[in-house]
């Protein structure tokens, strides 16, 4: 009569082993900055284990665990340890933590085991900086700024869903990190958004969009009248943000962009001028309409 004998584990030098499964996963990915928990499958013991440590490639020790724990240099406030089951949290991950990780525990009364996994660190979420200043159409330059941790393949910059390229008033700089617009144009008003890809995962992320506003310098007035036995005179400007108006009329001031009279006469001919001021800039811009320099748009 013959048994066979199954051990769920592979011997190796000096009475090591490795436990079947020790560690929940083979590899994981996790984003710079953010925390990633190597995971055991090792239940809860009566007795704590003898020792216990993480190692970083090989030779880096991350902790070792017995009476007291030696936590290796760069570690230091970075990781926490489950000591009933081994399982590790690493927090604040950069691209350098990528790499091979390995775990050995020898528990009381029993052999040591061991197991290894992978981590990538990817590339976080990107951020967006750009400035909070006004800006003025064909005087003002800006930059705006793409950062994201991890290992960052490629950028790219859209505007309102459409890629940007060189050129004209567009220029990219530190491997397309950050995008400069010299000058700003009313064109350039709307979303912004950097797109990133790495080469670990092949995904795209997109910032929030950015709201470029874009302040305008030069103010256009458009005036109108409509010549019956009552008048009303108006105005409107393109600008950003929304110009202020005021009429003049023989040396008198009338606030808001519509100038009304009651009963036309004599007595209110004359040059009526409609200014607009931008508030941002501090620009303003005339029109005026009546007698010798009349313009009216019907």
């Amino acid at each position: 009569m013959s048994c066979e004998m199954r051990v769920n584990c592979v011997r190796v030098s000096a009475g090591l082993c490795h436990g079947a499964g020790v560690l929940t996963v083979d590899s994981l990915r996790g984003a710079a900055g953010e925390s990633v928990t190597f995971t055991t499958s090792v239940k809860p013991g009566a007795e704590p284990f003898l020792a216990l440590t993480w190692s970083f490639n090989v030779t880096y020790n991350i902790i070792t665990s017995t009476r007291a724990d030696f936590v290796g240099q760069g570690y230091e406030n970075r990781i926490d340890l489950d000591k009933s089951t081994g399982s590790l949290v690493l927090r604040n991950l950069t691209e350098g933590d990528s790499g091979e990780y390995e775990l050995i525990i020898i528990p009381y009364g029993g052999e040591q085991i061991q197991g290894t996994v992978k981590l990538e660190v990817l590339m976080s979420k990107p951020s967006l900086a750009c400035p909070t200043g006004h800006l003025i159409e064909g005087k003002t330059s800006v930059e705006l700024t793409c950062d994201a941790g991890g290992s960052v393949s490629s950028r790219m910059w859209m505007k309102d869903g459409k890629a940007l390229v060189s050129g004209d008033r567009f220029s990219f700089h530190d491997g397309n990190r950050v995008l400069s617009i010299s000058p700003v144009d009313r064109r350039d008003t709307g979303e912004f958004f950097c797109n990133v890809s790495n080469d670990f995962s092949f995904e795209t992320y997109f910032d929030d969009a950015t709201v470029l506003n874009i302040y305008i310098y030069t103010v256009y007035i458009y005036i109108y009248s409509e010549l019956e036995e009552s008048v009303t005179l108006s105005c409107s400007a393109e600008s950003l943000p929304k110009a202020t108006f005021f009429w003049t009329f023989r040396h008198r001031r009338f606030p808001g962009p519509s100038y009304y009279i009651d009963e036309m006469d004599e007595e209110h001919l004359g040059k009526y001028t409609c200014t607009a001021r931008n508030a941002i800039t501090g620009l303003e811009a005339s029109e005026v309409i009546g007698g010798n320099n009349t313009t009216r748009h019907w």
